[in-house]
């Protein structure tokens, strides 16, 4: 099995395949479609949000225990993850912003 850090080089080497971006209104969830081929992500933004891989991404207002969480990125950061068949990436924001994504096969 290869090191995070060897799994990260090689990602790194690679041309990303595809970028999408969405202009995320305050508060409304948009959906960014993955690429078929695609089976990492790094997903970026102008201010924090949040994503969910599995329903429509909510800010959370209450406590989440079924596994349906959305996952906080905050703006100084640059989130990597598996997303094999994983069809569409559900992202939202409290003030608004931008958000890119950057697939790899």
């Amino acid at each position: 099995m290869q090191s995070l850090k060897t799994c990260l080089k090689n990602l790194a080497l690679s041309k990303e395949s595809f970028i999408a971006t969405r202009v995320l209104a305050a508060n409304t969830a948009e959906s960014i479609t993955v690429p078929g081929s695609a089976k990492y992500v790094i997903l970026s933004g102008t201010a924090d949000f949040w994503v969910n891989f599995i329903t429509t991404a909510v800010v959370p207002a209450a406590d989440i225990e079924n596994g349906s969480s959305p996952i906080y990125i905050p703006s100084a950061y640059k989130e990597l993850r598996e997303i094999s068949g994983v069809t569409t990436i559900s992202a939202i924001s409290t003030p608004g912003g931008i958000v890119t994504a950057e697939f790899y096969q």
